[in-house]
């Protein structure tokens, strides 16, 4: 799971977290009795399939799977869901219809016994006779004026005294006045000597007996036209509703007991105008019931109206849902057998060992790749048969030039009285651009050599022949070397000359000769630009003086001979610059400090350890400290201890 979870993309992982959370909250939420967030569950499984929409669709089999489902599952799926949803959006709609009936047959009971109160009061009726006409609508308050004079106050503990001021006369309606809502009614009688105003409060009480056992409805909500409102049911005597971004609990008068698992509470709202101070208002009224108590109604023409017209429209979008799947499913179907008849046709040409047939690719999945891929394999099948043959060619000629060049360097360590010798060469390639070489002059002389040529491979290699060549032809074939009076200045000047002549002009070497003495210890040597050798002396490091050209790159170079007097337990370190050059990481050199320490450190703990193995412990740790062993030079170090 883990290294599953470390091939995908931050945008996948984001994906897949996005989702869990959306499911487990729409869990959650169902669980608790809140809203089930199905679109939040569906954007969350939109964004999923985008992110791994490749590894979805990329085999074959999942794109046929895919096909059945948007041409089978979907449209089925799609049918319940829109059914269910248009059964809720109908009777909720009849549920609100019914509400709505109520309230305006109870504001015409409150009319009509307004009305009886206003006749009885100008044809001098009693007052008894007044608060019986009263008690007829329970709940009502009325005030009743004659001529100006109130002969029926409003009832002990009402909350309205007095018509409010800004009622119009011959009002009827709803309204608000002191942050409560009612039904009222002011009216007056043909000789305009009475003046009745009743009001019933849209309390509780109130609102249980509009429609008593079939819909409740909830203390109205103020609102404007420009407020978006969410309101959705959560249990059967609360709601939710949301407005401008506020959730708050609506309690809901008794609702009868569901009759079965599919009697759920439908919510909706009621919009309703209402008469304030400051002019008239919209409000809403949740109202609450179930489909058992909304089908035990009348469905009015008005409903059947709406009713058909939602039915159209849903049978107008499943209509076009099922063209799009029906459509995808012809193009996912018709691309797989395409592309599977091309890659037959294709194998039939390979067959034939005809490679210059190539398939169309046709889209963007699994199987167009396989068809670019065989497009891609039948076009470099050939290619790649003659490259083969090169390399193999080339390989084996650069074996045999490694052969060849191992054979340049000494095969034998010579020996010698007071001095022991060790040498190595590392190739970064095949072969070497590096030289390094003991040359026997005389029972008393050695010469000790080390070169560097400018470059890397082939060329390199065959002018640190050209050296090489020329070096011994010097040393073995002059018979002036062994001389005390030998100089390796002139010498080093002949090699750089010979170089400049018969080389292109960029091409150079560093060269390091020199020539010990094994009866005195002492080292006669030429630097030409080589990196200077390090001397490990009682555990303190020091540099050879001396410098010079590089040879090869100007005519006529003069170069200095210098002297070092080596003493017993002396260790002299002659290397190329592939050891201190060696990058890590963080693009840091291996240095030639870091070498002198570690020849410093090296020969004080090695004691009598051999010159082989203090080499092997300075290449390993110029390994170990290079982060790209592909980009290093060569390698190559003498070493030389006097005894």
């Amino acid at each position: 799971m883990r290294s599953w979870l470390r091939q995908l993309t931050w945008f996948q992982r984001g994906a897949l977290l996005f989702l869990a959370v959306a499911a487990v909250f729409s869990i959650y939420s169902s669980a608790t009795g809140g809203d089930s967030h199905v679109g939040l569950v569906v954007m969350s499984v939109f964004i999923a399939f985008v992110a791994f929409r490749k590894q979805l669709l990329w085999r074959v089999r999942n794109r046929l799977v895919l096909t059945y489902i948007l041409s089978g599952v979907v449209p089925l799926l799609l049918i319940f869901w829109l059914l269910e949803l248009t059964t809720i959006l109908i009777l909720g709609q009849f549920a609100s219809e019914r509400a709505r009936q109520g309230l305006e047959s109870r504001l015409q009971s409150v009319y009509a016994v307004t009305q009886d109160l206003v006749n009885t009061a100008e044809s001098g009726g009693a007052p008894a006779l007044l608060e019986e006409i009263r008690n007829t609508e329970r709940g009502l308050s009325s005030i009743v004026k004659v001529n100006g004079r109130t002969v029926m106050p409003a009832l002990p503990g009402a909350t309205l005294s007095a018509t409010p001021e800004w009622m119009k006369p011959e009002f009827r309606g709803a309204f608000e006045a002191g942050g409560h809502y009612y039904l009222g009614v002011n009216a007056s009688g043909v000789q305009k000597k009475a003046q009745v105003f009743s009001y019933l409060p849209l309390d509780e009480e109130t609102l249980l007996s509009i429609v008593p056992g079939v819909v409740a409805i909830a203390a109205p909500i103020s609102t404007d036209q420009n407020t978006n409102m969410n309101f959705s049911p959560a249990g059967s005597r609360v709601a939710i509703v949301e407005k401008n971004g506020v959730r708050q609990p609506i309690p809901f008068p008794h609702l009868p007991e569901a009759k079965n698992s599919w009697d759920v509470p439908l919510a909706t709202l009621l919009s309703w105008q209402v008469a304030t101070a400051t002019g008239e208002n919209a409000v809403l009224f949740p109202v609450l019931s179930r489909p058992s108590l909304v089908l035990a109604g009348v469905v009015t023409g008005r409903m059947a109206s709406i009713a058909i017209s939602v039915l159209l429209i849903l049978a107008v979008v499943l209509l076009l849902v099922e063209i799009v799947s029906l459509v995808w499913s012809i193009r996912l179907t018709r691309t797989i057998t395409r592309s599977a008849d091309d890659l037959h046709r294709g194998t039939l040409y390979v067959a034939a060992g005809d490679f210059s047939q190539q398939i169309p690719v046709r889209g963007n999945h699994q199987l167009s790749d396989l068809a670019t891929s065989f497009n891609g394999m039948t076009k470099q099948i050939h290619h790649y048969m003659g490259e083969m043959r090169k390399k193999e060619k080339l390989e084996s000629e650069l074996e045999i030039a490694r052969q060849v060049q191992a054979r340049l360097f000494p095969r034998a360590v010579p020996e010698m009285k007071s001095l022991q010798l060790a040498g190595v060469c590392l190739p970064s390639r095949f072969v070497s651009g590096d030289y390094y070489d003991f040359v026997r002059l005389d029972e008393r002389y050695i010469a000790i050599a080390l070169g560097d040529v400018s470059g890397k491979g082939v060329s390199a290699a065959l002018l640190m022949a050209s050296i090489q060549s020329a070096l011994h032809a010097q040393l073995k074939f002059s018979g002036a070397a062994a001389s005390p009076s030998f100089s390796l200045a002139t010498l080093m000047g002949l090699i750089s000359q010979q170089l400049y002549e018969n080389t292109p002009a960029e091409k150079y070497a560093t060269f390091f000769c020199s020539v010990y003495d094994d009866q005195t210890g002492v080292l006669r040597y030429t630097n030409a630009g080589h990196l200077r050798p390090i001397v490990i002396r009682d555990g303190q490091s020091c540099t050879l003086p001396g410098e010079g050209m590089v040879a090869g790159l100007l005519p006529r170079v003069s170069y200095e001979q210098f002297e070092y007097q080596l003493q017993p337990g002396d260790l002299l370190a002659i290397f190329s610059d592939g050891i201190p050059e060696a990058e890590n990481a963080a693009g840091e050199e291996f240095g030639e400090a870091r070498l002198a320490s570690l020849l410093g450190e090296t020969a004080a703990k090695s004691g009598a350890k051999s010159l082989d193995e203090i080499i092997q412990g300075v290449t390993g740790a110029v390994n170990s400290w290079m982060h790209d062993p592909e980009s290093r030079d060569d390698i190559t170090i003498v070493l030389a201890r006097r005894v």
